[in-house]
């Protein structure tokens, strides 16, 4: 609704970078300057005032509806079907009224609230309001409005209100609501009120499409009351989840809920045109997309299903990303050579922008024009555009000094609650066509589909092929190959639409039987099974890999998709497959494995398998002994002592000016374009080397904000080999981007062992990084060139420990310590002094009994079978609850007495126990095994795995305590300990 940029700081720059320059190529609009300060400076204008402010066209006129105080800050229009106009208005915007204001526990009434569903009538015919109804009072920021009605009632509407979906009807006739019924809810507002449902429609088909805005999680549910005959919860169409922008539908009697297409970042407003294809605007990804049933759109860090995302319609942005409300102009509304254009609210820079649409095939092109509306006035805040009865632009204006959510304090003085304008846009030289009161829907196929998939006209082959996604056929199959095998290149939406179609068309079962041969002439049909979650489509993937039909770039989202859906059956095939096409690269393997197990930690339940693990242990000792002729390698990445838990690696290589005007690439601790990229700290350190006469190289990056003085975090050092490394030189970021020669004498080090060392401790959100290049001599110290191979070693352990991290070998873990993943502290076990003196006296007497007795490791692994595998393994036998113990020997008999007599004292923090409450109520113990950005995967105490969504967790609490027992020392005689003992140092 509302523009939303992620970083105030950013969003100054974006405004200062873009939106001033944004030059619009309009007669009327030359000597308008665009202001898009975050607070506007100008004082706000009576209506009559600001209507003089609003350019349009030549041929169009401006008038003003209605205004306050009959309507206070507009958001969301439609019509009714006479021709009365219906207006979700709220004045509680930008905070959600708090629940002690409810009335009820549903939220149906908030008291002391002025928002309102609002019904305004035209009574006398002048073009202005002159009746005003709140059909629905005492409301929570109200959008989403949709007049409708069941028969028994006199009128009513569909709408959100904070926390629901209602269907709100006047019972007894009077106009105004005495009914109020929750269809869907309660559902997500609290993260984020300007990013909820709204911009409800009603299509052709019957079904009501609303938006899901930016940052919030919703459950929809069809409630028990709404199920239809023989429909219980959880059949399809009854439930729907949903995170942040989506398009989704439902049957305005609450009785079926769906998604139309995933993603968007933070879709308001939609449009239908001619054909009722479907529209919408959208903040931050693109302004304008026809949206196709099933496809998934780009948002915030989400990934599209495998088919790539729905082709876009539009190539520039109106310079901004505070894009909302459209209308869809055509059925010769105001002329034929009016016909197929879009207008588009754009809230930042006060302006409707204008775009014609060109058509090629059924794929719509956008192309820029002249702004429709340009206002002199900066509070001009067009939320929402609709097309009248009379055929005129209507337009919410929400008239502010603030349009950003978060880029200005929610709480800042200067958010405007009054003012609100309505405005009517008429066409003043005639040729003006009334849409109609009932349009027809898309262009129908043949009632032979098969047919109309081959049909001259590509709008018969789209309808026939949407008709198919919604009931999919077998026997169609092969002619969905085929026309999407004939569709030219550039109808991008046909062709995306024929591989929805046939994505859903593989999920029936035997589908595959025959596809393979299907594939042969048409190389894009053999990727859509990427988008089919399935084992046989997994099957088929692998397939496409062994013939070698794959390029390289593909490799991962292959080997991703196995990971999730692939029987263990074919593991043996896909390590095959990854060994002959690497059979000397244990780098490129680990990548590969690495991808396939990206995919596996989004499967409930899906331990690693042995023989994967066993692999990964494998390509893990081997990358680990893989070093040069001096036993190291060229550079090594360490975290910094100041961030130990830090999660990202900051190196990386890319292109840097000199100021010698040599453009060279340069070892950066700024991953330029990833999130948080100057945020990330570390310190890159090189192989030893024989220090040279003179040491030359270039240097580049920050030591803080300019204006700031200059900190010593970020440098360049170099240390002795030997030793405690003492420092002989050091050197630091010039502050500038371009690289500036340094020199160093080391006359007195000459011959000397030493290592350059790259810091980076200085984790500020900008200006906070360093690069190197041109080291000289190169043939005697380290490269540049080095680095890649190094990084890319490095990338491959972390990979792989971030695997093995609960499975691998102590020995092993031990060696991939420095590529683990951080994990957060526990609080310390409270041990009191006396129980401390105990252990230490225990632990020292086992100790030094075990080195004078013989030891009996036969009978030592008989008690390690009994009292220790179910939790732990060795040579491939026990549980996984706790670490591998392979190579547990080589920490030596008094690590070991510790280790087992007092287990809390050196938990490893990749095995604490994590406590969780969630939402629903439940509890889950256990540790997490793995990590994403949206799911943790526990592991309980009897090895069950469980993949819990972070949205649904209420509390975490990390303790220090160690599954294994604490009385060992009891539980085992002082002989039976000592064989023990004895078994694990042999191992």
């Amino acid at each position: 609704m509302i523009a939303k940029m992620t970083n105030r700081y950013k969003v100054v720059a974006v405004g200062i970078g873009i939106f001033s320059n944004f030059a619009v190529a309009s007669v009327w609009s030359q000597s308008s300057v665009t202001d898009t300060r975050l607070v506007r400076e100008t004082e706000p204008l009576p209506a009559d005032e600001e209507r003089a402010m609003l350019k349009v066209p030549e041929g169009f006129e401006v008038q003003l509806f209605a205004a306050e105080p009959m309507i206070n800050k507009p958001i969301n229009l439609v019509f009714d079907d006479r021709g009365r106009l219906w207006v979700s208005s709220t004045v509680e915007y930008p905070y959600a009224a708090k629940k002690d204001r409810w009335a009820d526990e549903e939220g149906s009434r908030v008291r002391d609230s002025r928002d309102a569903i609002k019904i305004l009538e035209d009574t006398d015919g002048d073009g202005r309001a002159d009746k005003v109804t709140d059909f629905a009072d005492a409301l929570n920021i109200p959008t989403g409005v949709l007049p409708w009605h069941r028969p028994e009632h006199a009128d009513g509407c569909i709408a959100w209100s904070i926390p629901n979906i209602w269907y709100f009807a006047d019972t007894d006739g009077d106009g105004k609501s005495d009914y109020r019924e929750v269809l869907f809810g309660p559902l997500g507002f609290e993260r984020d009120t300007h990013g909820m449902c709204s911009s409800f429609r009603l299509g052709s088909d019957g079904w009501v499409y609303g938006t899901h805005g930016f940052n919030n999680t919703s459950h929809f549910r069809v409630l028990e009351r709404h199920l239809p005959a023989g429909v219980k919860s959880g059949d399809p169409g009854t439930e729907l989840d949903l995170n942040s922008g989506n398009v989704y539908r439902f049957l305005p009697d609450g009785s079926r809920i769906e998604i139309w297409s995933w993603g968007q970042v933070n879709p308001f407003g939609l449009a239908f045109d001619r054909r009722w294809n479907l529209y919408s605007a959208d903040c931050h990804s693109a302004p304008v997309y026809q949206l196709l049933h099933g496809a998934h759109y780009p948002s915030f860090g989400k990934p599209h299903d495998g088919l790539g995302f729905g082709p876009a319609m539009i190539q520039h942005t109106h310079g901004s990303t505070g894009i909302c409300g459209l209308a869809f102009i055509d059925n010769d509304l105001w002329g034929a050579e009016w016909n197929d254009h879009i207008l588009i609210g754009n809230v930042v820079t006060s302006r409707i922008n204008h775009d014609r649409i060109e058509w090629r095939g059924t794929t719509p092109e956008a192309i820029e024009q002249p702004d429709f509306v340009v206002s002199e006035d900066p509070w001009f805040r067009p939320v929402d555009l609709r097309v009248g009865p009379d055929g005129a632009l209507y337009v919410a204006d929400f008239y502010n000094r603030i349009i950003g959510h978060y880029e200005v304090p929610l709480e800042h003085p200067g958010r405007d609650r009054e003012r609100g304008r309505i405005w009517r846009i008429v066409k003043t030289d005639g040729g003006v066509t009334p849409p109609p009161a009932v349009r027809f829907p898309k262009t129908p196929p043949s009632p032979d589909l098969v047919w109309s998939l081959g049909s001259d006209s590509p709008w018969q082959r789209r309808s026939a092929a949407e008709c198919l996604y919604d009931q999919p056929d077998l026997k169609a199959l092969p002619a969905l190959v085929k026309a999407l095998a004939e569709t030219p290149d550039y109808d991008t939406h046909l062709r995306h639409a024929l591989k929805l179609t046939i994505r859903e068309t593989l999920k029936l079962p035997g589908a595959f039987e025959g596809f393979s041969e299907m594939t042969e002439s048409a190389p894009a049909v053999a990727e859509v099974p990427l988008a089919v979650p399935i084992p046989e489509a997994a099957e088929f993937l692998l397939g496409q890999l062994e013939a070698g039909r794959v390029e390289r770039a593909k490799w991962p989202a292959y080997l991703a998709h196995l990971g999730r859906n692939a029987d263990d059956g074919l593991n043996e095939r896909i390590i095959a497959w990854v060994e002959k096409t690497a059979p000397k690269d244990p780098v490129a393997k680990a990548k590969a494995l690495g991808s396939w197990h990206e995919g596996r930690l989004e499967r409930e339940g899906a331990a690693t398998p042995p023989g994967i693990a066993t692999w990964a242990i494998s390509l893990a000792t081997d990358l680990l002994d893989q070093a040069g002729d001096t036993g190291e390698l060229a550079w090594t990445e360490l975290r910094h002592p100041k961030y130990p838990n830090a999660k990202d690696s900051p190196w990386t290589l890319q292109p840097r000016m000199c100021a010698d005007g040599e453009e060279a690439m340069v070892i950066s601790s700024l991953r330029k374009g990833e999130p948080g990229a100057e945020q990330r700290t570390g310190i890159l350190r090189s192989r030893a080397f024989p220090a040279p006469k003179k040491l030359d190289f270039w240097l580049c990056g920050h030591r803080g904000l300019p204006q700031e003085e200059a900190n010593l975090r970020t440098r360049v050092r170099l240390v002795l080999a030997e030793g405690e490394g003492e420092l002989i030189e050091k050197a630091f970021p010039p502050r500038n981007d371009v690289a500036q020669k340094v020199e160093w004498d080391l006359t007195k080090f000459e011959g000397k062992q030493v290592r350059l060392e790259l810091v980076d401790g200085d984790a500020g959100k900008s200006y906070a990084w360093l690069g190197i290049t041109r080291i000289e001599p190169a043939e005697s110290t380290v490269s540049v060139d080095e680095f890649a191979g190094a990084s890319d070693r490095a990338e491959a352990l972390r990979l792989l420990a971030q695997m093995l991290r609960h499975v691998a070998p102590v020995e092993l873990r031990d060696r991939l310590s420095a590529w683990m993943p951080p994990a957060p502290a526990a609080p310390p076990v409270e041990v009191s002094p006396e129980r401390r003196a105990e252990l230490d006296a225990l632990i020292a007497a086992r100790a030094r009994n075990f080195k004078k007795a013989t030891a009996d490791p036969a009978k030592g692994g008989e008690l390690f079978r009994t009292h220790c595998a179910v939790c732990h393994r060795i040579g491939g036998e026990g549980g996984l609850v706790g670490p591998q113990l392979d190579g547990i020997g080589n920490r030596g008999v008094d690590r070991l007495c510790e280790d087992i007599l007092d287990p809390n004292r050196n938990v490893d923090a990749h095995f604490h126990l994590h406590a969780l409450t969630l939402k629903d109520g439940s509890v889950a113990g256990g540790f997490v095994v793995n990590e994403t950005a949206r799911s943790l995967r526990l592991l309980d105490a009897a090895g069950r795995e469980h993949l819990l969504a972070k949205d649904d967790v209420a509390e975490s609490q990390v303790s220090a305590l160690s599954l294994m027992p604490p009385n060992f020392g009891e539980l085992l005689s002082e002989a039976e300990f000592g064989d023990l003992l004895g078994y694990l140092l042999g191992k």
